[in-house]
Parts: structure tokens; C-alpha cells; sequence
């Protein structure tokens, strides 16, 4: 029947490929080097001009068809990157609060619509810019 299929050239429905598909990816999976056009990519540094500031990054690089591939480390970086470019832009969601005191701390309460996937083993990532400014990381810790 499977011949059959292939020599009709039998279209295939979606209907027929939805079920649970599982499957393990490796802890190493997202790490260089990687494999391209039967090869490993060798890693180069990179550099990015933005409003004056350099950034420095590493890719890995296939020297056959030239695609650059960013392991984990490096994607994070990326995105480092571009919120500080988004910042520099003033491209941000941007959401406005007032400040409480309890008599000994100032804090401000989250909206429940942002907080709702948090729970108690959540975090802050609070990076001080200036003494005025920061930039707040929700994690799992």
C-alpha cells in the first residue's frame, strides 16, 4: 500500500500527521561547532557599530556556503545587544506606576496581565544603569 501511495503521489492531510510526537535534544545540541555542508564551522569574531558603541560577538562560520551559525552563549549576547539598541531607539513597551512606601522601601506592584506566568520561585535580574535607571530580568530561579 505504501508503494501504492508513492507512485499516486497521494497528497497527505494534516489530519493525518497530528498525534504526540516525543523526543530528547542533547545538552550540547546548541553548542559549536556545528556541522554545515559536511563540515565544522570554524569560529570568527565579529564586531557591530551602533550609534558610536562597538559590540564584540563570536559566530561560527561555514567556509563553503558562508553561513554564520550563534551558539547559545552567543545568542544571548545577541539579544543583549539588541535591547540595548531598542533602548538607544527608544522602541521599548514602556508602562507607567506608581512608586509605594511601606515606611522603610519604595517598590511598585506589576500588572497581574505580565505577572500571571510568574510564580514563587521567580526572580529579579535587576541590572542599575544609573541611579534612576534599571533594567529588570524576570527568572526562574
Amino acid at each position: 500500500m505504501a508503494k501504492k501511495a508513492l507512485q499516486k503521489k497521494e497528497k497527505i492531510n494534516e489530519e493525518d500527521l497530528l498525534g504526540e510526537v516525543s523526543f530528547e535534544v542533547d545538552k550540547e545540541a546548541f553548542e559549536g561547532p556545528f556541522t554545515c555542508c559536511n563540515r565544522k564551522t570554524k569560529q570568527l569574531k565579529k564586531k557591530m557599530s551602533y550609534k558610536g558603541m562597538e559590540f564584540d560577538y563570536k559566530i561560527w562560520h561555514c567556509s563553503k556556503c558562508g553561513k554564520d551559525y550563534l551558539d547559545s552563549e552567543q545568542s544571548k549576547r545577541m539579544e543583549k545587544i539588541w535591547t540595548i539598541q531598542k533602548i538607544l531607539d527608544d522602541k521599548l513597551i514602556t508602562m507607567e506606576r506608581k512608586m509605594n512606601f511601606d515606611g522603610k522601601t519604595f517598590f511598585f506592584r506589576f500588572p497581574k496581565e505580565i505577572s500571571k506566568t510568574w510564580n514563587k520561585n521567580s526572580c529579579a535580574d535587576i541590572k542599575m544603569i544609573n541611579a534612576e535607571t534599571f533594567l529588570v530580568e524576570i527568572k526562574c530561579c
